[in-house]
């Protein structure tokens, strides 16, 4: 009941996946294209049986997997404080994850309609997952795992904070511009850059303020 309850919106999220799959089944051709290339062109194909089934249960072994991995954390990486946050971040996954599942399941091979659903999926996940990955403590599950983060519990708590922000006005500006201009290079862009201006700070903050100490 506990972890039912730690992980109710994931959960949601999963039922939501199978429930979409239960309804569009009948009508879905008998292949579907399950994968698309950077230019938004479809390139891979599965049965439809596969199609339904792949994200859920991908979902639903993450959710199961992390829940394991944060209760049998080393001591040094244990989060105490930081576990609704991750909670909150498999939450996010999920909505990102509903967004393609659906996606593949409509767009049926075009990329336009995908991209209608994969757009909102990633500005969604930007905004849940930027307003609380700053309350992470330092782990070996999710964040920016990069040499000067894991080495300094400062630098891990400015740099995700840093990009916590980021994320969220990269997710907002998503949302409008994902509207007004849909482009999969501006997705892209958006739902990435935070993560390479983020290792950048960290980078600098190492230089600025951590490289002398450790001299």
């Amino acid at each position: 009941m506990k972890f039912i309850l730690a992980n109710a919106l994931s959960l949601i999220c999963l039922a939501a996946m199978i429930l979409v799959g239960v309804i569009m089944y009948p009508g879905l051709p008998e292949t579907v294209p399950a994968q698309y290339n950077f230019v938004g062109v479809a390139d891979n194909y599965l049965p439809k049986q596969a199609v339904i089934l792949v994200i859920p249960i991908a979902y639903a072994a993450s959710i199961a997997l992390i829940h394991l991995m944060i209760r049998y954390s080393p001591e040094k990486f244990a989060m105490p404080n930081s576990q609704r946050a991750m909670q909150t971040i498999v939450f996010g996954v999920g909505i990102l994850l509903l967004s393609v599942h659906v996606g593949i399941l409509i767009a049926e091979g075009d990329r336009n309609t995908f991209h209608q659903y994969f757009s909102p999926g990633i500005a969604c996940f930007l905004i849940i997952m930027g307003n609380v990955i700053g309350k992470t403590e330092r782990n070996f599950i999710a964040g920016i795992r990069i040499p000067w983060t894991l080495a300094s519990t400062e630098n891990w708590r400015v740099t995700h904070r840093f990009a916590g922000r980021l994320m969220v006005v990269s997710g907002l500006v998503l949302l409008v511009a994902g509207y007004l201009w849909p482009s999969l290079l501006l997705t892209i862009c958006l739902g990435l850059g935070w993560l390479l201006a983020s290792a950048i700070y960290s980078f600098l903050f190492y230089l600025k303020n951590e490289r002398r100490a450790s001299d």
